[in-house]
């Protein structure tokens, strides 16, 4: 790779919204970081039609997600999903980990019972009070 396709990336990475980069070209390893500004996040306000859907939809309790991160559904690529659809849980049981400034959080049940459903993909950004999933 000659030097001004490394410099033309590197212009593309400092201009870009990206983070960090890594590439690769035959023998070639470059990783770009750089520092990012900490993003205000701003919360919608939940309209009423909205709140109605939600209740209409759900028949038991609605498990929210306590802060803005990454849901993980599993400890770990290789794991085992914490909960599965039709799985029995109790109060204070472990039902999935949110990711939030390089931080793995378990989240816990707040209600005993079955599953119902899952609402979130593993790997999905999720915001603060989204329903993760429903306890019946």
């Amino acid at each position: 790779m000659d030097t001004e396709k490394i410099k033309s990336i590197m212009k593309m990475f400092e201009e870009s919204q990206i983070s960090k980069m890594d590439l690769t070209d035959g023998d070639l390893h470059i990783t770009l970081e750089k520092e990012t500004e900490p993003v205000e996040v701003i919360r919608k306000p939940i309209l009423e039609k909205e709140v109605n859907e939600v209740e209409e939809k759900s028949t038991g309790t609605p498990i929210k997600s306590p802060l803005v991160g990454t849901y993980y559904q599993a400890s770990g690529v290789d794991q085992e999903p914490f909960v599965k659809v039709g799985d029995h849980v109790n109060v204070g049981d472990t039902i999935c980990i949110i990711e939030a400034m390089k931080v793995m959080n378990e989240i816990k049940a707040t209600a005993s019972g079955n599953v119902l459903s899952i609402e979130v993909a593993d790997g999905e950004t999720v915001e603060y009070d989204q329903v993760l999933m429903m306890i019946g």
